[in-house]
């Protein structure tokens, strides 16, 4: 397997193996579903295995492949008629994701990919089919995958990825060999990120708050305002490992008129406390402070989910906050 793309997939070995003894005996099944939630690289990994389907010796297409430059089936809400294929630079893959509300599947999309690949003659190296997050199609746009996937023209390989493997409709899930990806060990994913140019002190953190999700370390590194949200998730951490409710109040308020900046930072302080109970180094929380920072956020979290006005909720997390991991009362 050396040389393949698939070997550039951080961790998961069991996918690695079983995938590349099938490409190399060229006896890949027409249908591979891969399931990992956000950050795992599922998406990642489907573009691998699709180079390593169509180009076996590698080369620019492969590597552009890999980048996403493919065709793509697109499509408008409420307009059946409307899908069509928008031409890559690989003609050989194509491409799609849900474009209707909620990122959902549009049927037009579905057509056009059938249209594609029955109407339209197969180069010598076939064609991949790579169809993300299948858990957002409905009834509708399953039914007509179907068609295509139970008897597709010979050469062409489905590779399709789901958050979820209970998201994805059975007659789908049925149609598929099914691989789930894992994260990698904390120490891994930060070499891998800091190999892409991210900070090691940065890589090491980020590695642990996300559980070894290269995707998820990669995009938070990438994103000035996560890291300018990170760090004031790290003084607010700071702040409750203290148990100093004035300093986590003065932060907050920043935040009492920006529902979806407060909601945000909260998400960012929770990956600081469940590190914490994980007995992190990266994070000032330990223990019953962490749990009961956890805890506080969550519920925090909640009551902005249910519209209850974000001042009212900020200042009784700060409460809550300079009340963490104290005693027991009686």
């Amino acid at each position: 397997m050396n040389g393949r793309m698939l070997d550039r997939l951080a961790g998961n070995p069991t996918l690695k193996q079983s995938v590349g003894r099938m490409l190399e005996a060229r006896r890949l099944t027409h249908s591979i579903l891969l399931v990992g939630e956000e950050g795992l690289g599922a998406g990642y990994a489907a573009r691998c295995i699709a180079a390593d389907y169509l180009y076996p010796n590698g080369g620019p297409a492969a590597e552009a492949l890999l980048r996403g430059e493919c065709c793509r089936a697109v499509a408008k809400a409420g307009d059946r008629h409307s899908g069509r294929i928008e031409t890559g630079i690989v003609r050989e893959a194509i491409s799609a994701e849900g474009m209707g509300s909620g990122g959902r599947y549009l049927v037009g999309q579905v057509t056009a990919l059938r249209s594609e690949i029955f109407n339209t003659s197969l180069s010598t190296q076939g064609r991949a089919v790579l169809l993300y997050h299948v858990e957002r199609m409905n009834e509708e746009s399953a039914n007509a995958l179907l068609k295509v996937m139970e008897e597709p023209p010979e050469g062409v390989l489905f590779v399709l990825t789901a958050g979820s493997l209970a998201g994805v409709l059975p007659t789908i899930r049925s149609r598929c060999v099914s691989f789930a990806l894992s994260p990698v060990a904390p120490e891994e994913c930060a070499a891998y990120c800091a190999a892409q140019g991210v900070e090691k002190k940065e890589a090491a953190l980020l590695s642990e708050l996300y559980d070894g999700k290269i995707g998820a370390v990669l995009a938070a590194a990438r994103d000035p305002q996560r890291r300018a949200r990170r760090e004031q998730a790290g003084q607010l951490a700071a702040a409750a490992a203290k148990q100093d409710s004035y300093a986590a109040s003065m932060l907050l308020a920043g935040y009492e008129k920006d529902k979806a900046g407060a909601a945000a930072l909260l998400r960012e302080f929770q990956a600081l406390a469940a590190a914490g109970l994980k007995q992190s180094r990266q994070t000032p929380l330990r223990g019953k402070e962490a749990a009961a920072a956890l805890k506080a956020s969550q519920q925090a979290l909640w009551q902005l989910e249910k519209q209850v006005n974000p001042k009212v909720v900020l200042q009784l997390l700060a409460a809550r906050l300079g009340h963490s991991g104290g005693k027991e009362e009686g």
